[in-house]
This record gives C-alpha cells, structure tokens and sequence, in this order.
C-alpha cells in the first residue's frame, strides 16, 4: 500500500489508520490489531502470503457486506456485526461492531485482502491463489499497424496521476503512430447526478478536463492533466493557471463544462463500464488490459508493452525512456 505524505513526513496507512480510531475505542482496536497480526503470522508461515497484489477485480458493497460479514463474524471477531460499508482512499471501509464499540477495518476493493500498514493479508488461501502483483504480466495483446491505447482514470486519484505522468514520454515518442485515449472512471445515475470517488471536487476536474480533451485533443489534454497533477493539488485550485500555461482558453473550458460536462460524463461511464475498468488507473491496448500501467515512474515499461501490439514496430520503439525521480518510482496501487 502507499505511504502518506503531510509536511514532508511520511505516515503509514496503519498510522493513519489508528488516527481515526476515537480514544474510547483503543481497547477494542489494540484487540482487532492483534488479531489481525496472528492472521499475518500464520499467513506467512504457511505461505499463502507469497503474492499479495490486488487482482483488480472490484466487486460491489452488497457482495462485500456478505463477504465481510463472513469473516469477520467467523473468523476474525466472533460476536462482533458489520454496521456500514464505505469507500475512502480507495478501500473499503467496513465498520463493525464489537462489545458495544464501532471499529473500523480496511479492505481491499476486491475483497481478497485486509490491510494492516503496508501489509496486504489474504483473507483466504483462495484470494492469493488467484492475486497478482502490480508488476509486468505476460499478455497476449493483439497487434495492429496502429496501437490503440486506452487509459481510465479518476483526475484526482494519485495513482491515476502517477500514470498520466509516466505516459508522458511514451505519448512523446510514440505519438504519431498510436491512439492515444483517455476516460474518467465516474458514475452517471437517473437524475444525471455525476458522482466520483474522491469527491465533488473531482467531478469538477473531470469534466473540465474531458472539455479539454473534447475541444483540444489528447496532447492537450496531458500537458494540462499534468500541470494540475503538479502544482494545483488534490482540489484543483490552480486549474486555471494550467489551462493559460497551456494554452487553453479558461472561458471555453467553464463554457463547456456548462453545457456538455454531465454528457461527456456519461460518455465517459459507459467507455470505462463497457472495459471493466472500476480502477484507477486501468489501461488497456488494442482492448486488452497491461498491467504495466502500475509501473509508476517506469515510462521505458510503457513503451514496451505499447510497443509489442504494432505488426512491425517503428524505429521509436527502439529508443530507451528513463525512468521518473523520487516517489513515482517506488509507489504501487489503485483506486
């Protein structure tokens, strides 16, 4: 999992964790921590804990309010009941109930692990079974004269960000033989109610940034996508600065977002429903998901996997990328 960053200190997932446990609650959660240590013993002694990635298969609340309920009434906390379903930072947060006291654990979106600090713990031998790690797969990804490469992302999940910032060199360098696509992960209900995981200001950014990608195109696109990513911050606050220092027209942008961000949205719903890509970031190549989209910082990792879908690859592919500096090397996960 990653780790947090506030002042330039870093805090663990499980530090961060414990912060929102109220005082009252210390006893009941210093009993959920240790058992939730044993499970990590006995994980790692019997050797199921030997790929602990997500699978990236997200599967909804109510299959993971039976799921949680499962385990946590058998297996981890007997007694105890699930109260609530929530999703915060890209986990499921589940909140049980337990001598009277409400306590939160931190799952996975594929309900596979439980999360404990930087530790994923399988919950079964049968999720590890079939997890993979964030790392290159062999993938049969069909060759085409022309590669279609398709990224689904949320503007303001960091490791959406990660991806569009590694991509930028490989775009770079491959851009006048690839398609290059990019879809916002959002969901589109009845009354045209936009929602996002991280929030209304992520709406917000999704839809001006899919009005720029409308009216000015994918290399515009990147190069404001990215200056937010950099400068603006997890509310966007300096997106107009990115769209002047790009050459966008801020006007034209509100003025879109106006009249066309609820129906680019649900474009967007239905591009990202219709390839299974729930996560961010997903890619895919002429239709087939890589996992080499988690290789943050790895642009050179891009390139390859883009690369091996062309019938013959142009002499571009066979120039090296260098690799990012600092946190986007050693980051892993989605949301």
């Amino acid at each position: 999992m990653d780790e947090i960053k506030t002042d330039g200190k870093e805090e663990t997932e499980k530090e961060s964790v414990i912060k929102k446990i109220p005082k009252h609650n210390w006893a009941i959660a210093t009993y959920i921590f240790a058992l939730l240590s044993v499970v990590l013993i006995i994980t790692m002694m019997t050797g199921a804990g030997g790929s602990l990635g997500l699978t990236g298969n997200v599967i909804g609340e109510s299959k993971m309010q039976t799921l949680t309920n499962d385990f946590i009434t058998t297996q981890l906390a007997p007694g105890a009941t699930v109260k609530d379903i929530s999703q915060e930072s890209g986990l499921y947060v589940v909140q049980i109930d337990m001598q009277g006291q409400t306590v939160p654990v931190y799952f996975t979106k594929d309900g596979n692990f439980i999360t404990q600090g930087r530790a994923l713990i399988p919950i079964s031998a049968s999720a590890d079974s079939t997890a993979t790690d964030n790392t290159q797969q062999p993938e049969n990804i069909p060759k085409t004269d022309r590669p279609k490469v398709d990224l689904y992302v949320m503007s303001f999940c960091p490791y959406g960000n990660l991806a569009e910032d590694t991509l930028l060199p490989a775009y770079n360098l491959l851009k006048n033989k690839v398609d290059f696509n990019v879809h916002f992960i959002v969901s589109v209900d009845n009354a045209n109610k936009v929602s996002s995981l991280h929030g209304q200001p992520e709406v917000d950014q999704n839809e001006r940034e899919a009005c720029v990608l409308n009216d000015y195109g994918f290399e515009k696109w990147l190069a404001f996508a990215t200056y937010v990513n950099s400068k603006c911050g997890r509310d966007g606050a300096c997106w107009q600065d990115g769209a002047k220092q790009t050459g966008l027209d801020v006007n034209k942008i509100n003025s879109c977002v106006t009249s066309k961000g609820v129906a680019l949205m649900k474009t967007n719903d239905e591009a990202s429903s219709s390839a299974g890509a729930s996560g961010s970031p997903t890619m895919t190549i002429n239709g087939v998901k890589t996992n080499s989209v988690y290789q943050y910082g790895n642009a050179d990792a891009y390139k390859q996997s883009i690369c091996s879908a062309f019938n013959t690859a142009p002499t571009e592919c066979s120039q090296a990328l260098a690799s990012s500096n600092g946190d986007a090397t050693t980051a892993s996960g989605s949301c």
